[in-house]
């Protein structure tokens, strides 16, 4: 009889343990941005006419860019989901179509998502998290710490794989709603690997979202890895969109001379001006030199000279433009943004102290022309 009693004593306190175990870990419940009411990734310019869910650019520009475009409007570089909860934890799952990593880029920056939360001051927290990379990658955020004021979530995806499905897990108890999409014009960059987010050790540290979250407005990124060209096709889809300000880097693509002469890459740009202000005549551009062309970044000589010299072409370039009549043109060369030995992971790519470089360049360039 006390056996039997004490069996049943021992089944209670399980079950009771169970119950607060449940209390304690409610089940998650997971929200899908493919099924959502509403346009919640944010970072690009097409929202309908897709051929897949996270693309960058509609489906009505397979057959007008090269294949290789498109392939990488596959990859989700530059775009985020925004959303509120006051969940204290926050999971990620997902599956992706690529490799997950490359041999100078990690997993996290490839293939990873990247969380920050933004206070109601406005300012900027990193959320770390837990991952497994895998068949199916999962991020998990158990324990937000609660005193922090957070006015919203921005959940930044991979910069160089393409996302086949998503889900956003939150406890039961804890409410998720999407954002309001922003309706502001945004800036739109237009360029190569480097603003893709090569090669950023997380996403959160492409240059482009590091500028995102610093000027809090939206920003559109077209980087595309060693197809940033200044092709006619591209620039006549930038041009279909309203835009605060057209950022054209694309030189690190360009600096071939023997495949693009300068007198190609004059009027390749020129078009791109004349299209991108048809509807808006003094729209602020960019222009960009080649990060990597400054003494001191590296001892490969041939190299640098070669980026050297792609500098000096856009530099004379946006001359040449400006001696045309063209109003509201601006030059953000690489003396600016200010490469050295520490900024790159291979003479070309910016580690995470270049694409701090890079950002803090652009920002102080694009503060003087916006809001000066």
């Amino acid at each position: 009889m006390k056996a039997f009693f004490f069996l049943l004593l021992n089944a209670f306190l399980f079950a009771e343990g169970l119950v607060a175990q449940a209390q304690t870990n409610p089940p998650m419940i997971w929200h899908n941005p493919a099924l959502a009411e509403k346009a919640v990734v944010e970072g690009r310019l097409w929202q309908t006419g897709l051929n897949q869910f996270y693309d960058r650019l509609p489906a009505k520009a397979t057959g007008l860019v090269r294949t290789e475009v498109m392939n990488l409007a596959h990859n989700s570089a530059g775009t985020y989901i925004r959303f509120h909860t006051s969940a204290k934890k926050i999971s990620i799952r997902y599956q992706v179509s690529g490799g997950l990593q490359f041999p100078h880029m990690p997993a996290t920056g490839v293939s990873g998502v990247d969380l920050y939360a933004q206070e109601i001051s406005g300012n900027w927290q990193w959320v770390r998290g837990r991952y497994q990379f895998g068949d199916t990658i999962r991020y998990d955020f158990p324990s937000i710490d609660s005193t922090v004021r957070v006015r919203e979530y921005r959940l930044y995806l991979p910069l160089y794989n393409t996302v086949r499905w998503m889900e956003i897990g939150v406890p039961e108890n804890q409410p998720l709603q999407w954002a309001a999409p922003e309706t502001a014009a945004p800036i739109i960059l237009y360029g190569t690997s480097i603003l893709q987010g090569a090669c950023a050790s997380r996403a959160g540290l492409a240059w482009t979202n590091i500028l995102g979250r610093n000027l809090s407005t939206p920003l559109v990124n077209l980087g595309f890895s060693g197809n940033g060209r200044m092709e006619k096709e591209l620039i006549d889809l930038i041009a279909e969109h309203p835009a605060k300000l057209v950022v054209l880097d694309c030189m690190p693509n360009l600096s071939d001379l023997d495949l693009y002469p300068k007198e190609e890459l004059l009027k390749r740009y020129r078009y791109a001006v004349e299209t991108i202000r048809k509807t808006n005549p003094n729209l602020p551009l960019i222009l960009t030199e080649h990060c990597c062309g400054l003494p001191g970044t590296n001892m490969d000589l041939g190299q640098r000279a070669g980026f050297a010299t792609a500098s000096i072409t856009v530099a004379e370039i946006y001359q040449a433009l400006v001696k045309e009549g063209f109003k509201n043109l601006h030059l953000l060369t690489a003396t600016a943004i200010g490469f050295d030995k520490e900024s790159t992971v291979d003479g070309v790519h910016p580690n995470d102290i270049g694409m701090l470089k890079y950002a803090r360049a652009y920002e102080q360039l694009i503060k003087k022309i916006l809001w000066r």
